[in-house]
């Protein structure tokens, strides 16, 4: 019972939600079934308790129905009887969250039953409604098309056929829909199509890019504006279109969804790390400020938590600009907001990698020590932190048998793919080889010259290598002792 899809559902609302949906079960308008709310009930203590769902499926029937024999179809229905039921709610609460949908609904109803004395009333409410709103998104433009098209009607119904905007409002806030919802989805195609290599093609895109440039109100439209400067941005790659986008999403944002936004800015982001991969180092300046903005607006954050993957890129970007102060700001004050079952994780690991990039070492394996990691991420990471830390603090006993240690991890470890097999077992024998060379240098061995060669060629020619500026850095420190 405990895997059900009832009981998942219901863990995932929150207390008040559960409460609220109580009362929604109560009412005989929506349920007249004091069973399926007694099974409510059952579920509903369990989960307020934090108490570990035990009970068969034979043990809850007993409880709905002490004198009934157990009967598995019959339990089953009763279970399908709520889950539908919380379906009802989930949608109603929706439906409760939509001012636009509730006001179309009436109107439909109002309009079907001929109720004329209602209808301006209503109309003028939601006119109301749509005047207060900010957004002037896809969304919104087609609320605002289908109260002209029942302006529209209303006049028509007053046997009014003279000439009034409504019509020609409800024709351009649709164009308005269209278009935008267009350029969103060729947006995501776009991207998706760079990051994952898709197929999607946008149909009719040229014929709306052309529309767009030939008339002048659509660019004036500052969310169109935007959606535009970032479908550019995404197909030409430039940085001038970069910048353009990025000015108009932070003067902008309030015009689009909460959702709207967060995509948007991702697509910034996509574009900084691919400028950064493609060796572009000052764009982990434009990586730092959009993520600062994202925490100001909320916009990483679902449900109130923060992505593990969200906190540690943050971080890295913090590091490789030398702003530990705030990125150690950042890991005391955020790790609260990570799902209590990635805290430990998280805050470790990049407390350790905070601790090393400011060349505290000795901290940095500490914060390691005894922690076995059961993500692969941070188990790869950890094991470069240490061996790296050994390294600089010419642990030579430490830092061998830990090669030894992260080789074998790699070879019998199932859940790590073939490249990043192959690109750490690069790391892991060229830093032996870095180990040994320094070793060399140190004693003055006239064999370190010849090593060094050997070693920059070897660097130059294996591909992929993790950790590789790290590397070719010290290989770099090297020169000047070994020349």
């Amino acid at each position: 019972m405990k895997h059900s899809k009832l009981i998942d559902i219901l863990q995932r609302l929150s207390p008040k939600e559960r409460q609220q949906l109580s009362l929604f079960l109560e009412s005989p308008v929506f349920n007249k079934n004091q069973k399926v709310i007694h099974l409510f009930k059952i579920i509903n203590e369990k989960i307020t308790n934090n108490q570990s769902f035990s009970l068969s499926k034979k043990e809850i029937s007993h409880l709905i129905e002490p004198q009934q024999a157990y009967q598995e179809l019959r339990f089953n229905n009763f279970v399908s009887k709520l889950l539908h039921l919380v379906y009802d709610y989930l949608a109603y609460q929706q439906f409760e969250a939509e001012p636009n949908w509730q006001q179309e609904a009436l109107l439909k109803q109002l309009f079907e039953r001929d109720a004329s004395r209602h209808l301006k009333g209503v109309i003028n409410k939601w006119q109301i409604i749509q005047d207060k709103q900010v957004q002037s998104n896809a969304k919104s433009h087609s609320a605002y098309a289908k109260l002209q098209g029942f302006q529209d009607r209303l006049e028509l119904s007053n046997n009014n056929r003279r000439y009034h905007e409504y019509l020609q409002q409800q024709n351009d806030h649709l164009d308005y829909a269209y278009l935008l919802e267009k350029l969103r989805i060729a947006c995501d195609m776009t991207s998706r199509n760079t990051v994952i290599q898709a197929t999607y093609h946008c149909h009719l895109l040229p014929e709306i890019k052309a529309a767009i440039l030939q008339d002048e109100r659509y660019l004036a439209q500052v969310t169109l504006h935007t959606y535009w400067r970032c479908l550019q941005m995404l197909e030409k790659q430039g940085e001038a279109d970069y910048y353009a986008f990025k000015e108009m999403l932070q003067e902008h944002s309030e015009h689009f969804s909460r959702e709207e936004v967060r995509t948007l800015y991702q697509y910034a982001l996509n574009y900084s790390i691919k400028k950064i991969n493609s060796g572009d180092s000052i764009f982990y300046e434009e990586i730092f400020g959009l993520y600062q903005a994202m925490l100001e607006k909320g916009l990483l954050f679902i449900s109130g938590q923060l992505s593990q993957w969200s906190f540690k890129n943050i971080i890295t970007t913090g590091i490789r600009l030398a702003a530990y102060d705030w990125t150690n700001e950042f890991i005391q004050h955020y790790q609260h907001k990570l799902a209590p079952e990635e805290q430990f994780n998280a805050v470790t690991y990049n407390l350790a990698a905070l601790a090393y990039a400011q060349s505290d070492y000795r901290t940095a394996l500490q914060h390691l020590q005894n922690v076995e990691f059961t993500d692969t991420s941070y188990h790869l990471g950890a094991k470069i932190i240490q061996l790296k830390s050994y390294y600089e603090l010419n642990e030579e006993e430490a830092f061998f048998s830990l090669i030894e240690a992260f080789r074998k991890y790699i070879q019998r470890n199932k859940q790590i793919s073939s490249y990043r097999k192959t690109a750490n077992a690069h790391f892991i024998q060229l830093t032996k080889e870095l180990f040994m060379l320094k070793r060399k240098i140190q004693l003055r061995d006239p064999a370190a010259l010849k090593h060094w060669r050997v070693l920059q060629g070897e660097m130059n020619e294996t591909s992929p290598i993790a950790n590789k500026d790290w590397l070719q850095s010290i290989l770099s420190g090297f020169r000047r002792q070994v020349l």
